[in-house]
């Protein structure tokens, strides 16, 4: 089987009993990931034209980093065409030589710029995004302490060193170092439930674009991010803090859709590094997460899904081929999910979360 979908205990209870349908999903999930998401593209076109369409609640859209801009698809008046926008633009980056954090910058912009438009310009859907009160969008980022406010790649170096010593003791530490900072269509509602967002500003056409530059703002990688309305800080990406995110998140008896690029939940981006710190189920019980398999994953060319490391790993034309067969074959986990949604709802379809790994 192609497609994986795992629930925490609420979540699995309820599909056993109704099966999974738009109307039971209050907030959806986009996790940090870089080209990962290529995975997930046809599956998040497919949510938005067929799944979703079934239902008239707000939803609201959580993401970091990558997951951020797909949510900002989700949140456009025609997702399915932005999301194909994202991908098309994504897919076929390419860097000459070896690109320097401002070089990365530039062309990160320009694909945010394909998928959203260029705020105030006719076509630009800023506007549309942030008024959107059936699809709130929450963008996260992280920002500097003032005594690190620098975006020398040495201050950056001592933060993330600092960070990354005391990780292991606590995920705290790192949240202390770099404030977990949220821009929101309503400041006044959060999609956590006990987690500590040091600030919350209002997302507003202005700053959306800055904001989801910032939440992509991998350090060492892209330069760092100032945003409108918010404390003059250095803004970073908010995978930093909410990598796959650790929860619990606040939809009082609705469930959450994760559509995720595999079947690990890692909270945090220093995290990786550290096999024994995932995420709780029993923060993720009314959560529903979708996800490729192993075995699909095993398919791919060269056995993985894209990443980060593709850029240096092959030459242009050989990555983008690849990335293209990548997304061409991920197909199959559509056909998977709309079989078993139309067949029994996905009941003989999900399994306990406990048993992903």
């Amino acid at each position: 089987m192609s497609l994986e979908l795992f629930a925490g205990k609420l979540a699995y209870q309820r599909i056993k009993e109704e099966g999974l349908s738009a109307q039971q999903v209050k907030l959806i999930v986009g996790a940090s990931g870089g080209p990962k998401w290529l995975v997930l593209s046809k599956l998040d076109q497919y949510l938005n034209d067929e799944f979703l369409k079934e239902t008239q609640q707000p939803i609201e859209l959580i993401g970091s980093s990558i997951g951020s801009w797909r949510m900002s698809c989700y949140a456009q008046e025609h997702p399915s065409q932005a999301i194909e926008r994202l991908r098309d633009a994504y897919s076929t980056t390419d860097y000459p030589g070896k690109p320097s954090p401002k070089d990365v910058t530039e062309s990160a912009q320009k694909i945010l710029d394909h998928a959203l438009g260029k705020q105030g310009d006719s076509h630009s859907h800023h506007s549309y995004i942030v008024a959107n009160k059936q699809r709130p969008l929450h963008v996260v980022t992280v920002r500097n302490r003032r005594l690190f406010n620098h975006h020398s790649h040495l201050v950056q170096g001592v933060s993330i060193g600092l960070a990354a010593v005391g990780n292991p003791m606590s995920s705290r530490v790192v949240e202390r170092l770099f404030p977990r900072v949220v821009f929101s269509q309503s400041t006044e509602s959060s999609p956590y439930r006990h987690v500590n967002v040091k600030e919350q500003i209002q997302l507003n056409a202005d700053n959306l674009a800055p904001a989801l530059m910032a939440s992509g703002a991998i350090p060492f990688v892209l330069e760092p991010i100032k945003v409108p309305g918010s404390k003059a800080r250095w803004h970073w990406d908010g995978g930093l803090v909410d990598y796959h995110f650790e929860g619990p998140f606040k939809t009082e008896q609705d469930l959450v859709l994760y559509p995720h690029f595999f079947p690990t939940l890692i909270p945090g981006w220093l995290d990786k590094a550290l096999p024994w710190r995932r995420v709780k189920p029993d923060h993720y019980d009314n959560v529903v997460v979708m996800c490729p398999s192993h075995s699909f994953i095993q398919s791919l060319p060269d056995s993985h899904i894209p990443d980060r490391k593709d850029f240096t790993a092959y030459d242009g034309p050989t990555r983008i081929k690849q990335w293209q067969q990548v997304i061409k074959q991920s197909e199959q986990l559509v056909d998977v999910l709309h079989e078993n949604l139309i067949k029994d709802g996905g009941r003989s379809l999900v399994r306990p979360l406990e048993q992903m790994s």
